[in-house]
């Protein structure tokens, strides 16, 4: 009985450490395969993957945009995909995308593997440079861009390649 207790107690201690992932609040690990469950998973509609970073001002300052973004195309397939290193502070990426209005879009964090190797599956020719966006049309055609979104362009490609796959 003495053992069941201390179970209990340990598990109840640790509960509010696993809270923010036992809630759905917070990124899921970006791994080696998750790009290409991403494509996947939206095959035949165009889709935007946005790489951001908090600790990238540039990335900080377009966030905002983001969201405006999001909320004037409800039907676009955004993700964004946190690239900060593991030292990062993981709890602030679910409260930075609320406050920019991103709380509903689907977000994954630099997971547990080797840097190089997860951005190489992301694209052989990226170096890690931030903001760091793809575009991806539903016939698989990719274009990529570093630095800040132009979100009209972004609009127009978006509405370009909708009609394209209807």
């Amino acid at each position: 009985m003495r053992l069941a207790s201390i179970i209990v107690a340990s598990i109840v201690a640790v509960l509010p450490l696993a809270a923010p992932a036992l809630s759905g609040e917070g990124p899921s690990p970006f791994e080696a395969a998750t790009l290409n469950e991403i494509r996947d998973a939206h095959k035949g509609g165009p889709l935007i993957i946005h790489f951001w970073g908090l600790t990238c001002s540039n990335c900080m300052a377009e966030l905002s945009g983001w969201g405006a973004f999001a909320r004037a195309h409800p039907d676009a397939t955004v993700v964004l995909v946190n690239w900060d290193q593991r030292g990062a502070r993981p709890e602030q990426i679910g409260p930075t995308l609320r406050k920019a209005g991103l709380s509903s879009v689907p977000s994954y964090a630099l997971g547990k593997g080797f840097e190089e190797k997860l951005r190489f599956a992301v694209s052989p020719d990226w170096m890690g440079e931030l903001p760091y966006t793809r575009l991806i049309a539903g016939d698989g055609t990719v274009t990529a861009f570093s630095g800040a979104a132009d979100f009209a362009e972004l609009g127009s490609w978006l509405a370009k390649k909708n009609q394209a796959s209807r």
